[in-house]
């Protein structure tokens, strides 16, 4: 019987120590198994960062079996605790980094709310784990940290007109943008035209910083583009945009270099160099003439020429004709669009002088001169002696050489003539010699017999001369003292508006002599 009181009082003594340290009662976290725990509902983070990005971590928790209305749990907040629960460790993990560790007292309302801020910056490129533990309870998802993307250069916006006149300047402004996340410098190049017509810019090097912009600006100056649409290019080390900017040419053409196609198989002789100091009598002076640009590349295919130049007799021109008329050449008149391709033909039986001066004629039909337009001479509707700068004249003997003396009057009449004001459908006349009939528009013959003129011989004519059109100012056994007034009454009715009492036939033995004084 004593043994067994004894007993008694040491189990009740034992459970009253055990009381004391909070071992019992069912509400309690101490290590009873019927006390609350944690459990993590939910963890939001976004799926993926930027290489220097910040975002917060946010995991909800509750503790089953605890009131729910007893005030929020959010984390450093001022709700009230369960002082019947220990506090918890919570913690936050981004891969090897530690974002969060600390110790929480478990809300009275058995809600938590944890954060914690992830910098890209500080973690690896990659999938890294979002671990959040509370307590015993841990709950995690992945991240995906993207590494950082190296400089690269876009054309964001190119900024220029529609449209660009012959001759005038291009603005153009390029906005690149560093896409990348990186700093870095490229190279920006501006374009303008394709192929051989290309403008290019001189480069230049632009520093960004990663996400951000700059312009880069660049003026054409005089652009000179036949008339359509080309692109500006503008070019980094990455990308490449453009847009397409029109040229407005002043040439009926819409361009400056025509195609000429020449079919010269009726011509005796080589005449490319005719052609060539014709077409570029027109080349040096267009914008003075036409008011735009020409340029003349001669095509072997006719199908792929603007203009065509045929070598051909020309027996009429669709103008009024009489029986004494004689066409050195006609060609198409261009109206507001050329027809393709505009025909010139020029007669192949002329002089190579008077063949140059009708083809620069013709070639100003086709380029829309009508006659009468400037340059006056040369768009006459006929060609006279007049009309030439200079006039070539071929002097020559019937036999022999010319002597000094007789070259010497033949120079002192035409002298006479580039001193006068009152030249016909000139304003101004000038001459020189050449060396043959094929380079003149007109011949001087000076024959010591001669009986062409008048059979008895002794005084001047005009004839035909070796080439089609061209005349032969004969001088036959004349003295060397009359032959300036015989080379000037033949050319002045051809030459002066009103031929002066001095050189017509009632001029004595005398004033001939003294003539030009």
């Amino acid at each position: 019987m004593r043994d067994s009181t004894v007993t008694a009082v040491v189990a009740v003594g034992l459970l009253v120590v055990l009381a004391g340290c909070g071992g019992l009662g069912g509400d309690t976290a101490g290590g009873l198994s019927g006390a609350p725990s944690p459990s993590i509902e939910s963890v939001d983070a976004p799926e993926s960062l930027g290489h220097d990005e910040r975002a917060t971590v946010e995991a909800s928790v509750r503790w089953e079996g605890l009131a729910s209305d007893g005030g929020g749990g959010e984390s450093g907040g001022s709700a009230s605790s369960n002082a019947t629960l220990d506090p918890v460790r919570v913690a936050v993990r981004a891969g090897d980094a530690t974002l969060l560790s600390e110790n929480r007292s478990v809300p009275a309302n058995g809600t938590m709310t944890v954060t914690a801020t992830v910098d890209a910056a500080a973690l690896d490129p990659g999938e890294r784990e979002l671990a959040v533990s509370v307590g015993e309870a841990t709950a995690s998802r992945t991240v995906v940290v993207k590494e950082a993307r190296a400089a690269t250069f876009a054309v964001s916006e190119v900024e220029a007109p529609e449209s660009v006149g012959y001759g005038d300047d291009l603005a153009v402004t390029a906005t690149v943008t560093n896409v990348g996340d990186l700093a870095g410098n490229q190279t920006v190049r501006i374009r303008y035209g394709s192929g051989t017509s290309a403008n290019v810019t001189d480069a230049r090097t632009v520093a960004l910083d990663g996400g951000a912009e700059a312009e880069a600006s660049v003026t054409f100056a005089d652009v000179r583009l036949d008339g359509g649409d080309y692109p500006v290019v503008v070019t980094t080390a990455n990308r490449t945009r453009e847009r397409a900017v029109s040229v407005v040419h002043p040439s009926p053409y819409g361009k400056t270099t025509l195609g000429l196609y020449v079919d010269d198989a009726a011509v005796d002789r080589n005449v490319s160099d005719v052609v060539v100091a014709a077409t570029g009598y027109w080349e040096r002076s267009d914008e003075r003439y036409l008011g735009y640009p020409v340029e003349y590349d001669r095509v072997d295919d006719e199908e792929r020429a603007d203009v065509v130049l045929r070598f051909d007799r020309v027996e009429r021109c669709g103008v009024e004709e009489t029986n004494e008329t004689r066409y050195f050449g006609c060609a198409d008149l261009l109206v507001d669009e050329p027809r393709t391709p505009m025909t010139a033909t020029v007669d192949p039986r002329i002089s190579d002088a008077e063949m140059n001066a009708t083809i620069i004629h013709e070639l100003g039909h086709v380029q829309g001169l009508e006659h009468g337009a400037e340059p006056a001479g040369l768009m006459n509707a006929t060609s006279t002696l007049a009309t030439h700068r200079a006039l070539k004249v071929h002097l020559r003997a019937d036999e022999g050489a010319v002597t000094g003396p007789v070259e010497d009057e033949v120079a002192a009449a035409l002298d006479y003539f580039a001193g006068r004001d009152d030249i016909a459908g000139n304003d101004r006349f000038a001459w020189e010699f050449v060396d043959g009939a094929r380079e003149a528009h007109v011949q001087i013959t000076y024959d010591e017999r001669g009986d062409v003129c008048f059979a008895d011989g002794g005084g001047s004519c005009t004839v035909e001369g070796e080439y089609y059109g061209q005349e032969d100012v004969r001088l036959e056994a004349l003295d060397e003292e009359v032959v300036a007034w015989h080379v000037g009454a033949s050319l002045a009715p051809v030459l002066l508006e009103e031929v002066p009492p001095e050189l017509t036939g009632d001029a004595e033995r005398r004033e001939r002599e003294a003539w030009p004084g």
